[in-house]
C-alpha cells in the first residue's frame, strides 16, 4: 500500500490543508503542536473511522478531541492511495449528524460504502493489528520498566493469539473472572442449600422428640385406662361393671332389710293384738312387739347402713367415670396431636429428600461454569498452536531485524514460558531489564516490524513513525533508517528534529520531505 496524497478538510488542528507523498522514506517535520500527531490519527480514521464512545468516554474518544470548534460538518477529508495494483479514493466525513464514508477505485469506478464508524475498509489487515504493527507512536512518557512489561505483554499478545484482534490472554483472564463469579454464586447456592437442609434436619429432630414424648403420655394414659378397667372389671361405658354388680347387690340387701322391718312390724302388730288373747296375758304382747320393734330397728339400721354404702359406691363410680372419660378426651387429642406431627414429619422428610436433590441437581450456574472450562480449555489450546505456529516465526523474525539494526550486537531474542526476555550476544544472554532504554526501544521497534510482516501478508501496508526515535543515538538511528530504506516501503516519519533528516542526506538515502 502507497498513501499518495492526503486532503483534510477539518480534522484537529489541521484545515484545508493537502499532502503529497512519496512511495518511499517521507518526511513530516515540524515543530512541536504542528500537527504531526493529528495527522498520524487522521491517516488511521481514514483506513478505519472514528469510533464514538457514550457517557463519560465520550470526554476523551477520538471524536471529541479532533472535532472541529468551526465548521463541524466539514469533519473529515479525503485520502488517495495504491492497494493491490489499484489506485482508491477514500472520502469520510465524521460529523455525527451527516456521516459520509465511501471508497471509489479510480481504475473501474466501483464505488464501495463504508461505516463511518469502525468498519475497517481493507479486509485483511484489522484495526488492532494496525495499531500494534506499522502504525507506531511516540513512547516519551513510558519509563524502561514499563517499556519492558510492554514488551513482555506484546510478546504474549502475538504468543497467545497469532494477531492482536484477540487477546487470549485478557479472554482467559474474563473468563476466570466470570468463572469466579458463577463458583461464588454456586458456592452460597450451596450454603444456603446446606443450611437449609440443616433446618429441616433440627426440625425433623425436634418433630420426632415430640412425637416421642405425646406416645409417652399416650402409653400413660392407656396403662391408666387399664388400671381403671382393672377396678371396674370391664369398659367403664359398659352398664355391667363390677361397680353396678356391688350397687346392685346393695340395693338387694337394702330391699331385704326394707322387708325385714315390714315383717317384724307386721309380726310386732300381730302379735300385740292377738297374742294377749291367746294366752291370756297382756305381757305376751308386749314382748312379741319389743322383740319385733327390735327387729324393725335392726333392719332399719341396715337399711340406712346400705343407703350410704350405695351413695358412696355411686360418688366412687362417677369419679371413676369422670377420671374415664378425662383419659380419653386426652387420650384422644393426643392421637390428634400425633397424627398432625406424623403428617409434619413426613412432610420434613420429603422436604430433606428435596434439599438432597436440590444439592445434586444440575444448575444454571454449574451450566456456565462447564461451558467456562470448555471455552477456557480450548482457550488453551489455541495458544499453545498459536505459540507453535507463530510465536516461533515472530521471535526468529525479531531476532534478525534486531540483528541488523544493532549491527550484529544483539543476534537473538529469548523468551521462555512465563514470558521473561533476555538477548543473545556473541558472549551471553543478558535480560532485557539490564539494557538501556535506547537498545529496548530497538527491541520493541523490531517486534512491531516483524509482526507487521506476519500480520499485513503479501500487502506491504505504510510505517507510520510518530517521534519513536527521541531516544535514539545516532548510531542506533542511522542503524534503523537505513534498515527501512532497504524494505523497499513507504515511510512516514514524523518528526520535530533534523537530524533524521541530516542523517538520510549523509547516508544518500532518499527522501520526501513535507513541512508541517
Amino acid at each position: 500500500m502507497i498513501i499518495r496524497r492526503i486532503a483534510i478538510r477539518n480534522f484537529g488542528k489541521l484545515h484545508d490543508r493537502t499532502i503529497e507523498l512519496a512511495p518511499g522514506m517521507n518526511v513530516l517535520y515540524g515543530e512541536n503542536e504542528s500537527g504531526k500527531s493529528t495527522f498520524h490519527t487522521f491517516v488511521r480514521s481514514m483506513l478505519y473511522g472514528v469510533r464514538r464512545q457514550r457517557g463519560r468516554a465520550a470526554k476523551n474518544d477520538t471524536y471529541s478531541s479532533f472535532e472541529p470548534w468551526e465548521d463541524p460538518t466539514s469533519f473529515g477529508g479525503t485520502l488517495w492511495l495504491e492497494y493491490g495494483g489499484k489506485n482508491y479514493r477514500i472520502t469520510r466525513n465524521f460529523y455525527k449528524e451527516k456521516q459520509l464514508g465511501e471508497v471509489l477505485c479510480e481504475d473501474n469506478g466501483e464505488v464501495r460504502k463504508v461505516n463511518g464508524a469502525a468498519d475497517a475498509i481493507f479486509e485483511n489487515v484489522s484495526e488492532a493489528v494496525y495499531d500494534n504493527t506499522v502504525s507506531v507512536a511516540q513512547l516519551k512518557s513510558v519509563t524502561g520498566k514499563e517499556l519492558v512489561d510492554e514488551l513482555r505483554n506484546y510478546m504474549a499478545g502475538y504468543q497467545g493469539a497469532g494477531d492482536c484482534t484477540v487477546d487470549l490472554g485478557r479472554a482467559m483472564q474474563m473468563l476466570k473472572m466470570t468463572r469466579k463469579g458463577f463458583l461464588a454464586q454456586e458456592e452460597r447456592r450451596k450454603r444456603e442449600a446446606e443450611a437449609e437442609q440443616e433446618k429441616v434436619s433440627s426440625n425433623i429432630e425436634f418433630v420426632q422428640k415430640e412425637i416421642w414424648d405425646l406416645e409417652e403420655k399416650k402409653a400413660q394414659i392407656e396403662k391408666k385406662e387399664r388400671s381403671l378397667q382393672a377396678r371396674t372389671g370391664d369398659s367403664i361405658k359398659e352398664g355391667d361393671s363390677l361397680l353396678d354388680q356391688g350397687i346392685r347387690e346393695i340395693r338387694e340387701k337394702m330391699l331385704l332389710s326394707e322387708a325385714g322391718v315390714f315383717a317384724a312390724l307386721l309380726m310386732g302388730i300381730l302379735g300385740i293384738v292377738f297374742l294377749p288373747g291367746i294366752y291370756g296375758s297382756v305381757w305376751v304382747g308386749v314382748s312379741v312387739g319389743a322383740a319385733a320393734a327390735a327387729v324393725a330397728a335392726g333392719a332399719v339400721f341396715l337399711r340406712l347402713r346400705f343407703a350410704r354404702e350405695i351413695r358412696i359406691r355411686e360418688r366412687h363410680k362417677t369419679r371413676l367415670v369422670s377420671a374415664g372419660e378425662e383419659l380419653k378426651w386426652k387420650k384422644e387429642e393426643i392421637s390428634g396431636a400425633l397424627e398432625e406431627k406424623r403428617m409434619a414429619l413426613d412432610n420434613l422428610k420429603e422436604d430433606f429428600l428435596e434439599c438432597e436433590g436440590e444439592k445434586s441437581r444440575i444448575t444454571p450456574e454449574q451450566g456456565e461454569i462447564q461451558a467456562l472450562n470448555l471455552a477456557m480449555d480450548r482457550i488453551e489450546s489455541l495458544s499453545g498452536s498459536f505459540s507453535r505456529q507463530v510465536g516461533g516465526r515472530l521471535r526468529q523474525r525479531t531476532s534478525a531485524i534486531l540483528c541488523e539494526i544493532t549491527g550484529g550486537k544483539y543476534r537473538e531474542l529469548l523468551m521462555d514460558e512465563d514470558f521473561q526476555m533476555w538477548v543473545n550476544t556473541d558472549l551471553k544472554t543478558v535480560p532485557v531489564e539490564r539494557l538501556s532504554r535506547g537498545t529496548l526501544e530497538q527491541i520493541y521497534f523490531a517486534l512491531r516490524m516483524s509482526a507487521g510482516e506476519l500480520l499485513c501478508g503479501k500487502e506491504k501496508y505504510p510505517v507510520i513513525l510518530d517521534d519513536v526515535f527521541g531516544m535514539y543515538d545516532e548510531e542506533r538511528l542511522s542503524a534503523v533508517l537505513h534498515w527501512l530504506a532497504k524494505e523497499n516501503r513507504q515511510v512516514i516519519l514524523c518528526t520535530c528534529h533534523e537530524r533524521e533528516m541530516e542523517i538520510l542526506e549523509r547516508e544518500g538515502i532518499d527522501f520526501h520531505k513535507v513541512s508541517m
